[in-house]
């Protein structure tokens, strides 16, 4: 039989918090580009790469702290 470990929600909450809060400002920096075609492709690719990526972990990290 597996033993749950206690998760601390409070810190789990707060960690998912800021990986949205994150997500959101490279997403709005995106967003306020001003340029009809990107002038840096790539830069936009890792960045919506590692936007994907937290909320990844954002999920993750939710499923493990309130579903077992």
């Amino acid at each position: 039989m597996m033993v749950r470990t206690p998760v601390d929600l409070l810190a789990t909450t707060r960690d998912v918090k800021l990986r949205i809060q994150r997500v959101i400002g490279e997403l709005e920096d995106i967003e306020q580009q001003q340029d009809p075609v990107f002038a840096q492709p790539r830069d936009v690719f890792l960045d919506l790469h590692l936007a994907a990526h937290q909320l990844e972990v954002a999920i993750a990290r939710m499923r493990g702290a309130w579903w077992p």
